[in-house]
């Protein structure tokens, strides 16, 4: 075995003692269950050499104290959704798995419920149905609350209210040196402002509390199609007057075209936040119909979920433009000609999404570090999520390549036509993309940096916190370079 192991293991045992019913070894079933859970085959075939479980805030704060006093290199994870390799987890450090940190409790008189950051959002959505109230949050039911907001969140609701993230009133927060701290518009307000995209710079949340909402019933529909080049640009069209529409912000809509084992597909998420049945945004007759109204719990179990297939391996990349129907329809057509040579391969799905960034949302957005980089609100947005997804590790490089490809020929042709906008969506970014260079101004990273200097002052995040993204140092960020050089280091 390698130095790093012995030490890593050496390590663990040290917290074992301190923590002896938190902490999990290989073979364990707490160990692997939790390793099973991440969305991606890349992300489970990273190995830790244990897990630790908190339960409390004061566990955290214990087991941040001890990795502090023994030099720990950590990872953290909620829901495990984030797809790249290293991004919630790590080789021969441990991790730090909040699954058991799943709490929801509703507070009526404060129109808020308080959310555990290892809760999942179908027992979110489940737990605030018999209510009839919802919040901003996840529109997949695996998806972990931590991830989701931390990353910002784009939810069904966010027209009018905004990402997940601009509906946190109160983070808290657990701070490099073991601190709790509570961190709102009263308290810590410069934390509060920075927690609104941190990633994994200024502490470890272990309470989000989230504004509720009244939402008796939402109406949702997946209509699939087959591909053709009319349709495409009518769904195209149909979306646009969507996202346009001011008018009626209780619509949410995504468009993906995609290649499923050699079939090109055109696929048509809705959703309105009213309950109010919507027409189909073409004539067209679906091969796929799923369609239901009932509460947030409901539409996403019944139609979210039952469109999307177990992922295996997989690649993301994102870019946010202008609405553009033509430059839609040419990347589409282009990323097929770069795709073609692929057809073959085992289980293979690649797909182009777009869905709205409404100036509602944007707005909402004013007292967050993105709001000058989405351009103040003065356009309607989109957001591009570029995913690939196969079954055989042998056909890694060769698609991932591709994956850079594509995203690559999106970038350079929104730039192109003057449309691109520099902001990157962080929950569906892959780890090379430099998130905050492009998605805050220079203004509001200076902010940024000295708040971390004041709530993280000797960097310990830096340094032991594995994954996620780091703000900039001098030149480029700490992401996926990062975590894949210093796995082993412990």
């Amino acid at each position: 075995p390698s130095y790093a192991s012995i030490n890593a293991k050496r390590k663990c045992s040290e917290l074992h003692k301190e923590l002896p019913s938190l902490v999990h070894y290989p073979s364990s079933s707490e160990y692997e269950s939790r390793n099973a859970e991440y969305y991606s085959k890349q992300q489970q075939e990273l190995h830790p050499a244990c897990i630790i479980r908190p339960k409390v805030a004061n566990d955290v704060s214990h087991i941040l104290q001890i990795a502090n006093s023994l030099q720990c290199p950590f990872a953290v994870a909620s829901g495990g959704h984030m797809c790249w390799k290293g991004s919630s987890n790590i080789d021969g450090g441990f991790l730090i798995d909040l699954r058991s940190m799943n709490k929801i409790s509703i507070q009526h008189e404060r129109q808020m419920v308080e959310l555990g950051p290892g809760a999942t959002w179908i027992n979110v959505y489940a737990a605030l149905e018999p209510h009839h109230i919802s919040t901003a949050g996840g529109r997949i039911s695996g998806v972990g609350v931590g991830g989701f907001l931390l990353g910002g969140g784009i939810a069904f609701a966010s027209a009018e209210k905004g990402l997940g993230a601009n509906n946190v009133i109160n983070y808290e927060v657990v701070l490099s040196n073991g601190t709790i701290v509570n961190a709102n518009e009263a308290e810590n307000e410069d934390l509060f402002w920075a927690m609104k995209l941190p990633s994994t710079n200024y502490g470890i949340v272990t309470r989000f509390d989230m504004r509720t909402y009244h939402s008796p019933a939402i109406w949702g529909a997946v209509n699939v199609y087959p591909f053709t080049p009319t349709l495409a640009s009518e769904l195209y069209a149909q979306s646009e007057k969507w996202g346009h529409d001011d008018t009626n912000k209780d619509n949410m809509v995504s468009i993906a075209m995609m290649r499923n084992k050699g079939m090109s597909l055109a696929l048509a998420v809705q959703v309105n936040e009213a309950g109010v049945t919507q027409d189909p945004l073409t004539s067209d007759t679906p091969i796929m119909h799923l369609e239901t109204t009932g509460s947030t719990y409901k539409v996403v179990r019944e139609v979210v979920d039952s469109a999307l297939a177990a992922t295996t391996r997989t690649r993301w990349h994102t870019i946010t433009t202008k609405i553009d129907t033509e430059y839609f329809m040419d990347i589409f057509e282009k990323s097929e000609s770069i795709m073609k040579p692929h057809d073959g391969r085992e289980n293979i799905l690649w797909s182009i999404a777009v869905q709205h960034f409404q100036k509602g949302c944007i707005n909402a957005a004013k007292e967050s570090p993105i709001f000058n980089a989405l351009g103040q609100g003065k356009d309607d947005l989109v957001n591009i999520h570029i995913r690939m997804e196969w079954a055989n590790p042998d056909d890694d490089a060769a698609l991932e390549e591709a994956a850079y490809e594509l995203g690559t020929l999106a970038e350079t042709e929104a730039r192109k036509r003057g449309i691109l906008n520099d902001f990157i969506y962080l929950n569906y970014a892959d780890g090379s993309q430099p998130v905050y260079e492009r998605s805050v101004t220079p203004g509001n990273m200076e902010k940024m940096r000295e708040i971390k200097k004041a709530y993280d002052p000797a960097g310990i995040f830096d340094r032991l916190w594995r994954g996620g993204y780091k703000l900039p140092v001098e030149r480029g960020n700490m992401s996926q370079t990062d975590a894949d050089n210093k796995h082993d280091e412990l």
